[in-house]
């Protein structure tokens, strides 16, 4: 079975993204997979909540983070104070994606 960037890689000459520059997506998650492989290659995968309100970066990020073997936590962005200390708890993420905080 191939690698999820492995497909997307393939699919670099077609524009398949509906609505979005498929180039563009294939860049966000090609770079963010290399960021989280090397931070997994210093050890324990980090735990990742990713709480993205943009489709493409969404889907992206997603792609990126369980091609590297990374513990992804979908969360709604939407969520209040108490909602996010529950998560925050019992969670511990080492890597927040997503809610504008510049973790491209």
């Amino acid at each position: 079975m191939e690698r999820p960037l492995d497909c997307l890689n393939n699919l670099t000459q077609n524009d398949w993204l509906i609505g979005y520059d498929s180039s563009h997506f294939n860049q966000i998650a090609q770079e963010l997979y290399l960021e989280l492989a090397q931070v997994s290659a210093c050890g324990t995968p980090p735990k990742i909540i990713l709480a993205e309100r943009e489709p493409l970066k969404f889907l992206a990020s997603f792609i990126a983070a369980c091609a590297a073997n990374c513990p992804v936590f979908l969360c709604n962005p939407d969520w209040g104070t108490q909602e996010w200390q529950q998560v925050f708890d019992l969670v511990q993420p080492n890597i927040i994606l997503g809610m504008g905080n510049g973790e491209w």
